[in-house]
């Protein structure tokens, strides 16, 4: 298993066409202005989970975690991203455990 290069978060009305794996796996996003590691995550399927960082009307999600979603779109430009396909949720959960344990994240997921 390896990470994805850093790839540019888009702009939020282009939040639908973010490059991600539509499995399971973790994402990474990082403000690349203040060197700070924003959050990790896992899903079942990153691409879809990753369309939710965005806040209404750009994103899908309903998860109530406006804080993070306003970071994220108030700071996108400076945000990258990265991906980590998995076989498994569960092998995603224990490789996200391990990164979070780090505690170098702005937000936990």
């Amino acid at each position: 298993m390896n990470w994805t290069e850093w790839k540019p978060f888009p702009e939020p009305n282009q939040i639908r066409m973010i490059q991600a794996p539509q499995g399971p796996g973790v994402y990474e996003l990082k403000n690349q202005e203040t060197f700070e590691y924003v959050l990790v995550g896992i899903s079942v399927n990153i691409k879809r989970r990753m369309k939710s960082l965005m806040p209404p009307p750009y994103g899908v999600g309903r998860r109530n975690n406006f804080m993070k979603r306003q970071y994220v779109l108030d700071n996108y430009h400076d945000i990258v991203y990265r991906t980590l396909s998995t076989p498994s949720r569960q092998e995603a959960k224990d490789f996200e455990k391990t990164l979070l344990f780090s505690g170098k994240y702005i937000y936990n997921t």
